[in-house]
């Protein structure tokens, strides 16, 4: 797995743990204009959709969408991922 994969799965991973936290986070894909995250709930396989500009737009578990929270989670992505100011 390249590098830059491992670091896609861990963002997305905590993601997942941030909206989900009794969830598992199970991978992802690739979609046209950003992410599908795969997650394990409660409710068995579920999953959230995450535009390139790091929004949540759709999440199978219902009431956990957070949108200011996802503009917070998907700035910082898009901030990690194509190289964002160093601290």
């Amino acid at each position: 797995m390249a590098a830059s994969e491992i670091v896609i799965h861990q963002m997305l991973a905590e993601i997942v743990a941030s909206y989900h936290p009794f969830a598992d986070y199970l991978g992802y894909q690739e979609a046209e204009d950003g992410f599908i995250i795969h997650y394990q709930g409660t409710n068995g396989q579920q999953y959230m959709v995450i535009d390139t500009q790091g929004n949540v737009l759709s999440d199978t578990t219902l009431g956990t969408t957070r949108t200011l929270g996802a503009l917070a989670v998907g700035a910082a992505i898009l901030d990690a991922m194509f190289g964002g100011s160093s601290r």
